[in-house]
């Protein structure tokens, strides 16, 4: 499902707000401090029901209201979508009138963010990189959710062996480790090379039209699976009984992998700018979503939150055509109108909201 418009009550700096959101590519712009992120936050909080800016939901309650309140229409189906966060009580969500939980949530309405974590995609944590792929495959294939879910069980109950240094107990987590955490790599990897294909395609494409792109052309792009893949990491944790017991923990396995970029051997982070970086991350998480889309035959809503900054002019241009690869919906901030009518002309199914809301 996908909705088409939005209706937001004490939401951060909005009494109230009301949006057509139908369109496939969305444009919000205006200052600093007008309300655009909040928008992207309200859409985010409603297919996941959380926040991608804060673990607290009550701080997005209004000053001085009780509680905030997002409906969602789909004007095509009739389908309803009600969230609703009241103080000191638990988020609320309701599809079509009866309450879901929020794995329900986001598999009904699928979205993905692009943020300023998601900016510095290499400079963050092995952590970040895989939590940012597990959530696309999670939200896409209750397979993968189970095998996740039945892996970090059998992990926290091996760990709590460890601490008891009671090597007999920590042995017998290791069949379990083993099959759902060969199930989670073999989905992983297949994402990062469908994924990698996608993005070869569209910096095929760019090159074309805009040289700088070649930048991005002999990247490496490798999923270190977090154990020796030809060992095997059944015979990997027994290699590791001793290491574990001193340490307590659980060192190898699918929960350290890592997504490693490089380009002719040199670390990304070492020799792009930032503007290029924040490109790569946007480009490879565009990838990701049309990946997905086409591996599981869905549609997410993909957000990006602040455009401009750290890109110069050809980056921006670099953006402008990236766009044309799209293929879901795709609702995007930034702080001024820079495109002028170079998307409009060229794509009819394109809107821009100039945002005034003053804080």
């Amino acid at each position: 499902m996908a909705f088409s418009s939005l209706e937001i009550r004490n939401f951060r700096c909005f009494d109230e707000l009301f949006l057509d959101i139908s369109a496939n590519q969305i444009l919000f712009y205006g200052n600093n401090g007008c309300g655009k992120t909040a928008i992207l936050e309200s859409i985010y909080v409603a297919t996941s029901g959380r926040s991608f800016r804060t673990h607290n939901l009550e701080s997005l309650i209004k000053k001085g209201s009780k509680a905030f309140s997002i409906k969602a229409y789909d004007n095509l189906n009739g389908s309803v979508l009600e969230v609703k966060k009241e103080k000191k009580h638990p988020i609320n969500i309701k599809v079509n009138n009866s309450k879901v939980v929020r794995s329900e949530l986001i598999r009904a309405f699928p979205s993905f963010i692009i943020d300023s974590k998601t900016f510095f995609y290499n400079d963050n944590s092995p952590d970040y990189r895989r939590k940012h792929l597990d959530r696309g495959l999670f939200i896409a294939s209750k397979d993968y959710s189970k095998d996740w879910f039945a892996y970090f069980r059998a992990l926290k109950q091996r760990n709590s062996a460890l601490k008891l240094c009671d090597l007999t107990q920590v042995g017998a987590y290791d069949d379990l480790l083993d099959f759902h955490g060969n199930n989670i790599t073999q989905q992983r990897e297949k994402l990062v090379v469908d994924v990698g294909n996608v993005f070869s395609e569209i910096i095929g494409q760019l090159k074309q039209k805009i040289k700088r792109a070649m930048i991005f052309e002999n990247i490496n792009i490798k999923l270190n699976c977090g154990y020796n893949k030809n060992l095997g990491l059944k015979a990997e944790l027994y290699k590791t009984h001793n290491i574990d017991l001193k340490r307590k923990i659980t060192t190898k396995g699918p929960h350290k992998a890592d997504i490693n970029f490089d380009s002719e051997g040199l670390l990304i982070k070492d020799i792009f700018s930032r503007g290029e970086q924040k490109m790569l991350a946007i480009i490879w998480s565009i990838s990701q979503n049309i990946a997905l889309s086409r591996m599981y035959k869905f549609n997410p809503i993909l957000l990006l939150d602040d455009l401009s900054s750290e890109l110069d002019s050809e980056m921006f241009e670099l953006f402008i055509e990236i766009i044309k690869f799209i293929e879901n919906r795709f609702i995007f901030s930034n702080i001024v109108d820079l495109f002028g009518s170079k998307i409009t002309l060229t794509n009819p199914n394109f809107k821009k909201f100039h945002v005034e809301q003053i804080i």
